[in-house]
């Protein structure tokens, strides 16, 4: 990966997409290769309808009818260490944290160079701290355990980082580990477009027409036309379930129905 910002690429209205691409193939494949023009994060938007984002799978992805979420944690809340020269200055774009011993895809502190590339830091989050929340643009590589690391910020900051005050914690790129968790505990941040195997990368639907597995009774009642993931991370209609037992909207559904008859689940997807 390369430093930078995660970027929206517009392609044509659907059916007609403008170069580099003839067709929208590239969408439906899986691979260990990374494209060379997109990072993890990325999006691709056909016809103002659809959107799609280029995502990492954590695990076996088997099914493209249900959500994938990222069961990785925020690498938590550390006073700053030592800044490494020039970073946690005011208008520096570059600070130090301690990265914790259990960070990383493989729970052992191991980062891969520019793998919280997409990923969120918050500088100072303490009491009588002013929050300062930027994006991460890259960061080095870094072996097993704790230690320092130095990320690249997308804006300087406001405010200078004090060694062993400022608090500083790191949110990891939503989209670098996905696979089956829970909807009960995490976020559904797309629908996959193929199957993929731990490590391939993919792309995942965030927005527009697509069909979910559901229960088999969406929609049968009169304004029931908000779908959501459930624990099983499939879907149904809100208002078929008790409250707290899916509460992550998916979207609306598409197709009308009647009094307790189901519609098709096409749903109108509105993740972001």
């Amino acid at each position: 990966m390369a430093k930078g910002k995660s970027r929206i690429m517009y392609l044509g209205s659907a059916g007609c997409i403008e170069n580099p691409y003839s067709n929208l193939d590239f969408l439906y494949q899986a691979s260990t290769t990374k494209m060379s023009n997109f990072n993890v994060g990325d999006g691709i938007d056909v016809g103002g309808l659809r959107r799609f984002r280029y995502a990492k799978a954590g695990g076996t992805i088997t099914y493209t009818q249900m959500g994938v979420g990222n069961p990785l944690v925020t690498i938590p809340v550390a006073v700053a260490p030592a800044q490494a020269t020039g970073a946690g200055a005011v208008g520096s774009y570059t600070v130090t944290f301690t990265k914790a011993a259990t960070a990383g895809v493989a729970g052992d502190g191991v980062i891969a160079a520019d793998e919280l590339r997409g990923g969120y830091v918050v500088v100072g989050n303490g009491s009588g701290q002013i929050p300062q929340c930027r994006g991460i643009l890259g960061n080095p590589a870094s072996a097993a355990g704790a230690a320092s690391l130095t990320i690249t910020l997308d804006a300087a900051l406001i405010a200078a980082v004090t060694v062993a005050t400022t608090t500083i914690e790191v949110s990891p790129n939503p989209y670098s580990y996905l696979t089956y968790c829970s909807a009960d505990y995490a976020t559904m941040m797309g629908i996959p477009c193929v199957p993929a195997t731990a490590g391939q990368y993919f792309w995942v639907q965030t927005r527009g027409p697509v069909w979910l597995t559901s229960n088999s009774v969406t929609c049968d009642s009169a304004g029931d036309r908000t779908i959501v993931f459930v624990g099983n991370n499939s879907v149904v209609s809100s208002n078929d379930i008790t409250v707290e037992s899916g509460i992550q909207i998916a979207g609306k559904a598409i197709d009308a129905s009647s009094s307790g008859s189901s519609n098709a689940p096409f749903i109108n997807l509105t993740l972001e």
